[in-house]
């Protein structure tokens, strides 16, 4: 961050019925201000707003000398005790190669009684440069493919056992069912169970 300052100071004057400037209770200096960049400068316009809180010498006689100082006609005063606002022009020009985002920061205000009896008014502006912050760069990830389990292969073992132990029992009834009909009885009738039909086998032996 780079900063930059200036210092600036202004003196008021108030109606002699007043009195002189005593001292200030509190004063508050605001800068407010736009921004012009060209290619030769940064160019900032505006206002320094001033707030102020003062104390009179109702006792101490004033004498403007000359009408080009800067009188305050309007100030609120009760109890020798006054209030004032006003705007000085705010006209600063600046590098261009400054970059980022511009503010204004008021320090250092100080304020004392001149000999004629007017307020001299001190203060510095402090030009703080906010450095542009830079984008973390974001690296998309591509989706994991999906990954497709394959089926356990014990179960695969188990289907295959139960196709062969299937086929293994119908092929001995077959062969029971023909020794059954082969048979040299005179009679050999036997029931039984294939497909859910029912059949009759019978045989006969020659006298």
């Amino acid at each position: 961050m780079t900063t930059h300052q200036w210092t600036l100071q202004e003196s008021f004057y108030f109606p002699v019925e007043y009195g002189a400037f005593a001292k200030s209770a509190e004063v508050k200096v605001t800068p407010g201000f736009t921004e012009e960049r060209t290619e030769d400068a940064i160019r900032l316009q505006g206002i320094y707003h001033i707030a102020a809180n003062v104390v009179f010498d109702a006792d101490k006689q004033v004498e403007l000398a000359t009408e080009d100082v800067l009188v305050i006609h309007d100030v609120e005063v009760e109890n020798n005790k006054g209030y004032f606002e006003y705007a000085v022009p705010l006209n600063v020009d600046l590098p261009v190669e400054l970059d980022g985002d511009l503010q204004l920061e008021v320090r250092d205000i100080k304020s004392s009684s001149q000999e004629d009896g007017g307020l001299k008014l001190e203060w510095t502006v402090h030009l703080k440069q906010e450095e542009p912050v830079q984008e973390p760069v974001v690296i998309e990830e591509e989706p994991a493919a999906p990954q497709f389990v394959a089926a356990s292969t014990s179960h695969l073992e188990f289907l295959a056992n139960a196709d062969r132990a299937v086929e293994q029992v119908n092929n001995e009834m077959e062969d029971f069912l023909l020794y059954i009909a082969e048979m040299d009885d005179d009679i050999t009738r036997k029931i039984f169970h294939s497909n859910n039909v029912f059949v009759e086998a019978e045989g006969q032996s020659s006298e």
